[in-house]
């Protein structure tokens, strides 16, 4: 007969979720790993140290955010859906300021009078709409 003692693991895996899916994405052969340390001080010298850990797998991207103080320490994890509402919202916002900043030059032009654009690609353009 055996002993119970002899089947019992002798380490116990920690199971909060930072944790548990850290080491899942770590095991897995196909998941893809992007590393930042960031340390940011404060006006009064005090350094606040965010790590940041990206995983790819499957086209989804799980992040791991640590940030580390003299107080203490904190992390979680964002998962794939929030990290693509973070990814639109980049994009979106790239496209707002891009945007805002052609209007402005557009304006800018026109109040010095100068002319907006290629205006023979424009005439070239109207005359094919014309002939539809």
């Amino acid at each position: 007969m055996s002993n119970s003692r002899e089947t019992e693991p002798t380490v116990t895996l920690a199971r909060d979720e930072f944790t548990a899916k850290r080491r899942d994405l770590d095991a897995h052969p196909e998941a893809v790993e992007a590393s930042s340390r960031i340390d940011v001080v404060d006006m009064y010298g005090n350094i606040t140290t965010w790590v940041l850990d990206l995983y790819r797998l499957e086209g989804k991207v799980t992040a791991f955010v640590q940030r580390i103080t003299a107080e203490g320490g904190t992390r979680f994890v964002i998962p794939p859906d929030v990290t693509a509402a973070i990814g639109r919202h980049q994009t979106n916002l790239i496209t707002k300021a891009r945007r805002r900043v052609g209007k402005r030059i557009v304006a800018d032009k026109r109040a010095q009078g100068l002319p907006v654009g290629n205006p023979e690609a424009l005439a070239l353009a109207r005359k094919a709409k014309r002939k539809k």
